[in-house]
């Protein structure tokens, strides 16, 4: 598993789309800020992107408050069982991140914020690789 990350509009998917000549259009590219629905589908290419990781957590977060990490550490699962199934599979999860700047007075947007930041790091943990685009421009991560 791939996660790419990074500010918003800094080329995350058009790195992504040139890194692995994908297309956004294409059947196996996932926008979540578009539809969120896409963490129960099972997947039919060999290349999965999941773009709008952090709507998919704000979904979650939404609709369960106290069990909100382990919810998505199960998504994780079955994306990771997903790939592993067959040896060609590959899964790039696209993600804001939306930890910096100044805290949200709301405290919906305060658990939002703080929940994808936890998942993010159990996204890290698993991911075999990690990108943060800024500019345009990859830094490794891991």
């Amino acid at each position: 598993m791939h996660f790419v990350t990074g500010g918003s509009f800094h080329g995350k998917a058009k790195w992504v789309q040139e890194h692995y000549s994908a297309s956004r259009v294409a059947e196996g590219w996932f926008n979540g800020y578009e539809d969120a629905s896409w963490e129960t589908r099972d997947f039919t290419t060999s290349l999965v992107v999941l773009e709008g990781l952090e709507q998919l957590v704000k979904k979650v977060v939404e609709e369960n408050v106290s069990g909100g990490r382990a919810a998505l550490r199960g998504k994780l699962k079955h994306w990771l069982d997903w790939e592993a199934s067959e040896p060609d599979r590959r899964l790039v999860l696209i993600g804001t991140d939306i930890g910096k700047g100044i805290v949200p007075l709301e405290k919906e947007n305060r658990l939002w914020r703080d929940v994808t930041g936890w998942f993010y790091q159990d996204v890290v943990m698993a991911a075999e690789r990690a990108d943060v685009i800024w500019y345009g421009l990859p830094q490794a991560l891991k």
